[in-house]
C-alpha cells in the first residue's frame, strides 16, 4: 500500500511538473513574443528619431534658404520702382511740373508695392497721441486742441501687417492746463 501511495503521489508530482513545464513552455513563449514586440518597438522608434533627424535638418535648410531667399519676390517689385527712377533720371526735364507728376507717379508705384506686402503707412495727424505708435519729439501752445493732438508728422510712422514696423515722430498740442 506504501508502494500504491508513493506510485500514485509520483504520478501526481509528474503530473505538476509537466503542468508546471507546460506554464514555463507558455511563460517562454510569452517572452519571445514579448522579445519581438519590443525589438519591433525600438527599431520603429529608432526609425522616428532617423526620420525626425531629417527633418529638423530640412527644415533647418529650408529656413535659411527663405531667409536668404524669402525676400526675393518683393526685391523683384522694388527694382521694377529703381528701374523708373533710373529712367527719370536719364530723362532731360524742362518742366517742374512734368518732373514733379514723374516723381509722383513713382512714388505711387512704390507705395502700391509696399502695401502689396502689407506695409502700410500709419494715418495720425489729428488724432490723440498714442506712445506705441509714434514718438512726440516737439509739442506746440494750441487752445483749441484737447492735450496731445498730434498736430504734424515729422517723419511717418509704418505698419508692417498690423505690428508697428517703424514709429512715427510727431508733433504733438499741449494747452494753459499743462503750463500750471
Amino acid at each position: 500500500m506504501m508502494e500504491e501511495k508513493m506510485e500514485k503521489q509520483q504520478e501526481e508530482l509528474q503530473g505538476e511538473i509537466k503542468e508546471e513545464e507546460n506554464r514555463l513552455q507558455e511563460l517562454e513563449d510569452k517572452v519571445r513574443k514579448l522579445e519581438q514586440i519590443a525589438r519591433a518597438v525600438n527599431e520603429r522608434y529608432m526609425n522616428l528619431q532617423r526620420e525626425y533627424e531629417l527633418l529638423k535638418e530640412r527644415y533647418r535648410k529650408d529656413m535659411e534658404e527663405f531667409v536668404r531667399y524669402g525676400y526675393d519676390r518683393f526685391a523683384l517689385d522694388l527694382l521694377e520702382v529703381v528701374d523708373n527712377l533710373e529712367r527719370a533720371l536719364e530723362t532731360q526735364v524742362q518742366d517742374v511740373d512734368v518732373l514733379r507728376q514723374g516723381v509722383q507717379m513713382v512714388y505711387r508705384q512704390l507705395m502700391n508695392v509696399l502695401e502689396k506686402y502689407g506695409i502700410k503707412p500709419m494715418e495720425l495727424e489729428g488724432s490723440v497721441f498714442d506712445p506705441t505708435l509714434a514718438e512726440a519729439v516737439e509739442k506746440e501752445f494750441n487752445p483749441d486742441l484737447p492735450p496731445y493732438t498730434i498736430l504734424r508728422v515729422v517723419r511717418k510712422g509704418y505698419f508692417l501687417h498690423e505690428r508697428v514696423l517703424r514709429p512715427a515722430r510727431v508733433v504733438v498740442s499741449y494747452s494753459e492746463e499743462e503750463i500750471t
